[in-house]
Formats: structure tokens, sequence, C-alpha cells
């Protein structure tokens, strides 16, 4: 049994203030109003919900640590490959303490000889990525998925970086998301583009992940207003400019967590490949304007970094330490520290069927990450993490 005492709470929805939280057996058992004798002296600190990537690529165990070291102890994973890649790493994730558990939607759906099959050369084994010719491709794609056992659907619609390959039409974006939700599957959308946009809103995807980087949404507020989307606002600034590695780099709480040469190599000005966006008249303002315009409108905004570093090697956007940089641009962009909160705890856990995390209450998963000072008044507290609990056991950083 652990007991944190003394620290401000906030439970996944609101702020608690001082509370006394009792963790065994993996789960919370009590939350109780102030301070109290205990194991974990929580004075000057906040205690949240572990934290929720909701959108991040995985390339090796590596990533699931690293995100663990700076309290992310959910990820999201919106396309890895081969399938089984992905089911090692669920399986690792599944067993261990010392990384971030994990969800994913495995292989994602693309138009053939066009995004994301263009990315993965057929393996010595003759596995090719497959694509989709039409609608009448979709049936088979998602039940695909579901047999490899992808928590739900990822659709990739249109590339702010290369708008000349081969998209899926309308049509078949469409029929993906009919096909899914006959089989119960959340579907999100890869849409960093106006047109990818408007195309994933009509056929009615569940999530809608980026922004428009090449101009302003042309959809009316009350059209916006019961929207789910995941913005990644690391990685929409860094398809056009270098702001988030300098920023990364120059906060010590957030570069303690990287490897030695991932630091070295992103000070060399290695982004890991990530080209810039070539998509006509792309700019980061589009981005933040219309995450203002869906922030007011009252979309529901989930907080994901787009994290894709491979293990030992640099990254525009790295797993766990960007996420406390996606944190601070969604308030920059109109949502108050509480609001960025919930979209990294509590409201991605409830969009994604995730009911045991999220949530510092009795009976939830003790995924727990313990920060100096009060991300409630200033969200960048949550970079200085003082602890990380995963299922009750306590990180060695």
């Amino acid at each position: 049994m652990t007991t944190i005492s003394g620290a401000r709470l906030f439970d996944g929805t609101d702020a608690r203030g001082v509370s006394t939280v009792t963790v065994e057996g993996g789960v919370v058992t009590a939350v109780e109003p102030g301070e109290r004798a205990g194991d974990v002296d929580g004075r000057g600190a906040t205690l949240l919900p572990g934290l929720i990537d909701a959108h991040v690529h995985l390339r090796g165990a590596g990533n699931l640590g690293q995100a663990l070291r700076h309290g992310v102890t959910t990820v999201l994973d919106m396309f890895s490959a081969p399938p089984q890649f992905t089911a090692v790493l669920r399986g690792r994730a599944a067993r261990r303490s010392d990384e971030a558990d994990l969800r994913s939607a495995g292989l994602m759906a693309g138009a053939v000889d066009g995004w994301p099959a263009v990315m993965l050369p057929p393996d010595p084994s003759g596995w090719r990525m497959p694509g989709l010719a039409g609608p009448g491709d979709a049936e088979r794609f998602v039940t695909d998925r579901l047999r490899e056992g992808s928590d739900y659907l990822k659709i990739f619609v249109e590339n702010a970086a290369d708008v000349s390959r081969p998209t899926l039409a309308p049509e078949t974006v469409g029929a993906l998301c009919a096909a899914a939700s006959a089989h119960g599957m959340l579907t999100v959308a890869h849409a960093p583009t106006r047109w990818a946009f408007r195309t994933a809103r009509a056929a009615g995807v569940d999530v809608v992940t980026h922004l428009p980087l090449d101009g302003p949404l042309d959809a009316a507020d009350d059209e916006l207003s019961g929207l789910v989307v995941c913005p990644t606002m690391t990685m929409m600034r860094a398809l056009t400019d270098t702001a988030s590695t300098e920023e990364l780099l120059a906060d010590p709480r957030l570069a303690a967590g990287l490897d030695a040469e991932v630091v070295a190599a992103m000070r060399s000005g290695d982004r890991g490949g990530l080209p810039t966006s070539s998509a006509p008249g792309a700019s980061y303002d589009h981005a933040e304007d219309n995450l203002r315009r869906l922030v007011e409108a009252g979309a529901t905004i989930l907080a994901g970094t787009d994290a894709n570093d491979v293990p030992g090697h640099a990254a525009a956007v790295v797993h766990g330490a960007s996420m406390h940089l996606e944190l601070a641009l969604l308030v920059r962009c109109g949502l108050s520290p509480r609001d960025a909160l919930r979209a990294a705890t509590a409201t991605p856990a409830s969009v994604f069927g995730l009911p045991d995390r999220g949530r510092i209450v009795p009976g939830a998963r003790a995924d727990l990450l313990l920060v100096e000072g009060d991300p409630l008044t200033d969200v960048t507290a949550t970079r200085d993490v003082r602890a990380v609990w995963r299922s009750g056991e306590r990180v060695d950083r």
C-alpha cells in the first residue's frame, strides 16, 4: 500500500485541494480531503492522473519507456507496422512497469500507391502495406484490422507535406466509417489540410486529428461544436519551423529525460527526416487560428503530439517530453490550464473507451503523476516531474 499525502489534487476533471490518495493492488483505493500521514510527502506539489498522449507513432519499445519517464502513462498509437511489431510492443507494455501502456490502430487505411503505403516497401517476408482502391475494400480492411487486434481505425485522408500522391475518395472514407461503426470501432482521420478536414467531417469520423495548415476551417461554429479533435499542435509547428525543438532543448526539465545522443542530434539540427510542409499556403498560424475557433465553438479537444522518434535517434517531435509542449500550445490557443489537463487525462480516456484511467477516483487504475508547483495556474509545471506511478508501481526515472 502507498499513501501520497499533502499534494494538491487534480482528479482528471477538477481541482480538489490538498488531498491524501491511497493506492493498493495497482488501483486507487481512497481519496480523502486534507493532509494525513503518508509514505510520499506531496507538499508543494500537484498530483494528477498519468497523462494520455492521444496521438503517437511507435518505432520501438524505447518510445514507451521515454514516454513514461515524462509522466505519459498511456499512449494511443495511430499507425505502426507490420502487425507483428505492434503485437510484440503491446505484449511488452501489458507486462512491464517501466513502459507506458499502449493501444493501437495498427495499420492505417490509405489509398493504393498513396500514403502511408509509400512509406513502407515490401519487407523480406513479402509483406506489403495494404491499400484501398475504392469503397468496396472498406469492409475487408476493417475486419482485417480487428483480426489483428487494432483498438480503433486510423484513416489517412491527405498529407500536408505531399499532396501529389493518390488519396482516398470521399466515398471510400465514408465506407470505412460505416464499416467501422458497424463493428463498434472508433474512427480517427488524418486531416492536416482544409480538404481533408472537410472530407473527414462529412464522412462522420469520430475523431479528427491534426488541423489544416493551408487556411481557415470552412464551417460554421455550430458545425464545429460537436467535433472531437486532436490537433497535435507540436507536430503542426514542427512541420513549419523548429520552435518546438528549440523550446524543448532550452528547458532542462524536458531534455533531462532524453538520451544524451538524442539531445546531441537535436542540437545539431537533425529532425529525424521530418519534411517541411509543402502544402500551398501552409502556415502554423492557420493551425493556431483554427484551434482557437474550435475552442470558442465548444469542440472537444484531445492532447496528442504525433511523436514518432526512432529510439536512440533525433526527431522533431519526441515521445514524452513533447506532451508537455503540447499542453502549453493548447493553453496558448485558448484552453484554460484545467481544460488542457482534462484533454490529456479524463477526456481521451472517455473518448477512447478507457474507463479505468484518466481519473483519480477509488477503483481507478493507479497511473499517477506528481509534479512540482501548480499546473492549474501555470501548465508548464507539468514539466517538473517529481514522481510517476504506473499501475501503482513507482517508476525509476
